[in-house]
């Protein structure tokens, strides 16, 4: 039996680059359009008719008075949302005070934003407009951090974590395959040690 383990090794390589990629290219896809268009917004626009985001309101709900629990701004805004029906990744926006309570809901499918006054029980619920697939796409390329009381947005969060540790393995596999192939050694090369030079000159004429 041949004690030379670089053939398994060159096997694992290949196969996790390979299979990863292909799992992988949901994700992938998403990136790279939300950063082309993040890249050409102004061009996209003028194509696509967009039109300046803005906030409109869409809903106002008195809600019952006593049914939202004195105290803690963190759970009044969890059970304001879900009085709404609106429960979901969110952030209390500024500091909570004794007048207003201010609530940024995230969403893939349009932001929300929620203003509940403490004297009068009242939200006032507000969406950012126009809303489409290339919004949608651009959200979804800055992801949810974790937040375990939402399977959904921790999955994604999961998701995106895979996205990173597969493309640095990408990066090393890479690396490596070029590097166990001599006759493409050369080459190859060239274009590591070109594309470091050119990486590391235009990060120095950015930061300057």
């Amino acid at each position: 039996m041949s004690s030379n383990p670089w053939p398994r090794v060159d096997h694992f390589m290949r196969a996790v680059h390979l299979y990863t990629g292909l799992f992988l290219v949901p994700w992938m896809a998403v990136y790279a359009t939300s950063a082309f268009f993040l890249n050409h917004d102004q061009w996209l626009a003028r194509w696509l008719s967009f039109s300046h985001l803005k906030w409109e309101d869409v809903r106002t709900l008195d809600l019952p008075a006593g049914s939202i629990p004195a105290g803690d701004p963190a759970e009044q805004a969890r059970v304001v949302l879900q009085k709404l029906d609106l429960d979901g990744p969110h952030q209390i926006m500024g500091e909570p005070n004794d007048k207003e309570l201010a609530i940024f809901r995230s969403c893939a499918a349009g932001d929300y934003r929620i203003y509940w006054h403490h004297d009068s029980s009242q939200a006032v619920v507000q969406r950012r407009q126009p809303d489409s697939p290339w919004r949608a796409i651009h959200s979804l390329h800055f992801g949810r951090k974790y937040d375990w009381r939402y399977p959904a947005a921790t999955a994604w969060a999961i998701s995106v974590d895979s996205v990173v540790v597969s493309t640095w393995f990408w990066i090393v596999s890479g690396i490596y395959i070029w590097a166990r192939r001599p006759k493409r050694r050369f080459w190859g090369g060239v274009c590591l040690v070109s594309g470091g030079l050119l990486f590391g000159l235009l990060v120095a004429l950015l930061c300057r």
